[in-house]
């Protein structure tokens, strides 16, 4: 199709991943790339084809006698999850798998307190199991992803297949824990397509008010949504509200008379209605 848009650039092969664990309140990564912050460590090798993140909301549907499709549907849960496959054995990932646990120093039968040490694991005991903070990294070339998780808790059996001939991994199955109040998970990119749709200023209505200021006026357009400022010949209005993607209302401040540039200004970038609003 002539209107079709089609861009291979925005064909993500994750090229290299990574899975990242922490304790939960553990400050997460300011951006996609930054150095992981202090606190955060790696599960390290996993199998190449294992790792899967997982978003599964649940629906209900009102079916009524006068319609064959439901009169209504509305979300009643929504859930998360992450999948991968560890392929090193270590003391912290037995304790991410298992969902938490203990590790303590045993001296063997028949050693010395300054000789060779072994380990003793125990997993956690019902009621025992503990969160922790999850980041998946993608990487595609120079682009790079990260899905950040700030709880997660392992809430799946572990089962190892120990054969001769293969390596025997460890199966991390973390469900994302939410929050009324936080996110409970967000994705972290510099992909550009990712980048907000620059605004657009259709009307400015009223078109004209005093030099005093104070005059409420109503924006049209479109990506309106996101507005952070709306300026009249440079200077910023007051009580701003993004009321949809396609309406704005904002007071005018005071200026001096005469015809003003009016910029709308989002993470997308600005718009500008040259001459929008005449001081009078």
């Amino acid at each position: 199709m002539a209107a079709e848009i089609t861009n291979a650039t925005q064909i993500v092969v994750p090229a290299r991943t990574r899975v990242w664990l922490a304790p939960v309140g553990t400050p997460a990564p300011a951006d996609a790339t930054v150095e992981m912050p202090t606190g955060w460590y790696s599960v390290g090798l996993t199998t190449e084809d294992s790792l899967k993140f997982n978003e599964e909301p649940s629906f209900e549907q009102v079916k009524s006698a006068q319609t064959d499709f439901p009169s209504r549907t509305f979300q009643t849960s929504d859930s998360a999850t992450v999948e991968v496959d560890l392929q090193q054995w270590s003391g912290r990932n037995f304790q991410a798998v298992y969902g938490g646990g203990a590790i303590t120093t045993i001296t063997p039968s028949g050693g010395t307190e300054t000789g060779p040490k072994h380990y003793r694991f125990a997993p956690p005991r019902i009621g025992g199991r503990t969160e922790v903070a999850a980041c998946v990294e993608v990487i595609d070339g120079g682009k790079s992803y990260r899905y950040v998780m700030p709880r997660t808790m392992q809430m799946e059996g572990v089962s190892k297949d120990l054969q001769k001939a293969k390596e025997s991994v460890l199966p991390l199955r973390l469900a994302v824990q939410g929050g009324d109040n936080s996110d409970a998970w967000y994705l972290l990119t510099n992909d550009p397509a990712f980048a907000p749709p620059a605004p657009t200023i259709g009307t400015v209505t009223p078109s004209t008010g005093p030099t005093a200021g104070g005059t409420t006026v109503t924006i049209t357009g479109t990506e309106l949504d996101s507005a952070t400022t709306v300026t009249f010949g440079g200077t910023a209005g007051t009580s701003l509200e993004a009321v949809s993607a396609t309406k704005l209302t904002v007071i005018t401040p005071a200026s001096t008379a005469g015809a003003k540039d009016v910029v709308v200004t989002t993470g997308g970038g600005t718009a500008t209605k040259t001459g929008g609003f005449t001081y009078s």
